[in-house]
């Protein structure tokens, strides 16, 4: 009768790496949306296209140990700013940021990271509120531009990553945006952010990427294969920590109902 013959320990080892490389071939980042559970079901769904696993969460250790952390808005960039204070998430991106972790914002929350946000307001007139400071700049309400949400090819960096060569239009549903890009390019330290922006007259910022932080004024749910390729994009730019485990988490934070945007 044929007996086995045990691997060596040089084969044993020579295994388990192989399974090791395998493994983190195959592994999906694991990416926290900003929200509550149950909410957010269309981003979720483009996100698991795009291959990552998703949880939309609130809670603050998720939404900092997560591969990638995205932050989306409506039409208001005020509600969606009130939105990050009241969830503690100014705080948690400013400390994403610090370490290098990926932090996508999209919709209205984009002018959030720029100074202030300038509102007309029927009694007081003009009140500029202040915000984030990531970039120096105010967003305005496209109306005191005479410009309106709706759809725009875009004019990408030379140096995007994620936009480059995109073909199609992107869907905007904020009513805000920056006109004039005030960083100073000449920093020889810093690498200058890329910069999109809409084919509109005028222009206006359509998207950021400046090294782990990039903001999209767009919709990326609403914006076809445009949005569904620059997510991909995204994703793929992420690095599988295992800091948040998706298995880890109970069902209840995973998000899978329909919903959000």
């Amino acid at each position: 009768m044929p007996v086995p013959v045990e691997p060596t320990p040089v084969e044993t080892e020579s295994v388990q790496e192989t399974e090791s490389v395998q493994g983190a071939q195959t592994a999906r980042p694991v990416v926290a949306v900003l929200g509550e559970p149950g909410t957010r079901g269309a981003l979720v769904k483009l996100l698991q296209d795009a291959r990552a696993d998703v949880i939309v969460t609130a809670v603050p250790d998720q939404l900092r140990e997560a591969d990638g952390m995205v932050v989306t808005g409506g039409a208001s960039s005020l509600e969606a700013y009130e939105d990050l204070k009241a969830k503690d998430a100014e705080r948690v991106i400013g400390r994403r940021v610090a370490g290098g972790r990926p932090v996508l914002v999209a919709g209205a929350a984009l002018s959030c990271l720029f100074d202030s946000v300038t509102v007309e307001h029927p009694q007081m007139g003009q009140v500029q509120v202040q915000c984030m400071g990531e970039w120096p700049g105010e967003s305005v309400e496209l109306s005191t531009r005479d410009l309106v949400p709706g759809v725009s090819a875009l004019r990408s960096s030379s140096d995007s990553a994620l936009l480059k060569d995109l073909e199609g239009e992107a869907h905007f549903k904020s009513e805000y945006g920056v006109f004039e890009w005030a960083f100073d390019q000449s920093i020889e330290y810093i690498a200058p952010p890329a910069v999109t922006w809409t084919v509109t007259e005028p222009a206006y910022i359509a998207a950021v990427e400046n090294g782990p932080l990039t903001a999209v004024q767009f919709c990326p749910v609403g914006s076809g294969e445009l949005g569904a390729e620059f997510m991909r994009r995204w994703v793929a730019s992420l690095a599988v920590t295992g800091r948040l485990s998706s298995e880890s988490l109970s069902s209840g934070d995973s998000a899978t109902a329909a919903g959000g945007n």
